[in-house]
């Protein structure tokens, strides 16, 4: 319920309150992802989320205090309690009400085959595939638009004459565009050592066939926090298996777990990549991004997860792009 209605408000807060109005607990977006890699799940109890050592302020405060408060505590929300504790109002700091314009480069892998998605692929590149009317590469580019990222850099080779001839320099969709042309097929990480290396600030990577509804500038947030190299997007994924799995040791039976589920995450296609990486990629030649994530870790450089709870879908098979087209019908 928590994560609901943080995606619903777009406030970013969640305020825990007990019958009467006492407030109890704050929950953020972060606090629900740092419960997901600690096992949790988004049916669990808000309280063994939530954070029980909030900044507010009182009821009467003048505005420059609150301003003084949350600025100097870099927060955007604070709760507004009344001498018992009882919720009175949310204070948002809108910063003047400027929006925040990224000025990372989101780098779009978008030069693969798709030939899972064949016969669809056959003359038309997968990032080209419209869901719902719209090409999913749009609708990509489009959401992360929203967000106040401007500037992109699309990864293209099979037929990327199309992709190029659609979107162009950017600007009819608002945005910069640049291309990294592969002579040949790079995979998911071969094509970030075509950029040039004078970027200094954290890169957005993302697989051109991924929809989600997760908030990107979360993600960069939680990765600049967190002091990372890298951060990887995953998604939590439960598979139960449908039996009793019985635990044997020899030929001794210490057990029967009755249709266990097991949890995962998986990786989810999206990366925030730290500029001093692009060292690691070698030139010209076919690296996929879990590559990266090994030299990474060999390095003993860190890297993080950032757990998804929003909608994902990969639209590599035919199945998920049906399902896709359903979900965006009349967007």
């Amino acid at each position: 319920m928590a994560a609901e209605n943080l995606e619903t408000s777009g406030l970013g807060i969640c305020l825990v309150v007990e019958p009467a109005g006492k407030l109890v607990g704050v929950v953020s977006d972060g606090d629900i992802r740092r419960g997901l890699l600690q096992g949790r799940t988004l049916e669990d109890s808000v309280v063994d989320v939530m954070s029980t050592a909030f900044t507010f302020s009182r009821e009467s405060s003048e505005l420059s205090e609150l301003q003084r408060i949350t600025r100097s505590s870099l927060l955007t929300h604070l709760p507004l309690l009344s001498a018992e504790g009882l919720v009175r109002g949310l204070f948002v700091d809108k910063r003047d009400n400027v929006e925040f314009a990224k000025d990372n480069l989101v780098v779009i892998m978008a030069g693969g085959k798709g030939s899972r998605l064949r016969p669809l692929t056959d003359t038309t590149p997968k990032p080209m595939i419209p869901v719902a009317g719209k090409p999913m590469l749009q609708r990509i580019i489009e959401g992360l638009r929203f967000e106040g990222f401007r500037k992109f850099a699309l990864s293209i080779n099979y037929l990327g004459e199309q992709i190029e001839s659609h979107f162009g320099d950017g600007s009819d969709f608002d945005v910069e565009i640049s291309y990294l042309r592969e002579e040949v097929p790079l995979g998911t990480g071969g094509a970030l050592s075509l950029l040039e290396s004078n970027q200094i600030r954290p890169l957005i990577v993302v697989n051109g066939d991924v929809l989600l509804s997760a908030k990107l500038v979360e993600m960069l947030n939680f990765h600049e926090e967190s002091g990372a190299s890298l951060t990887v997007g995953v998604k939590v994924l439960d598979t139960q298996i449908p039996y009793g799995v019985v635990e044997i040791e020899g030929h001794s039976i210490k057990g029967i777990q009755e249709k266990p589920t097991y949890r995962d995450f998986v990786n989810a296609g999206i990366y925030v990549v730290e500029p001093q990486l692009l060292g690691l990629v070698p030139k010209r030649v076919r690296f996929d991004m879990p590559e990266l994530v090994e030299k990474v870790i060999e390095s003993g450089d860190v890297a993080v997860a950032f757990p998804l709870h929003e909608a994902w879908l990969d639209l590599g098979r035919p199945e998920d792009l049906d399902r896709a087209q359903r979900e965006h019908e009349g967007s």
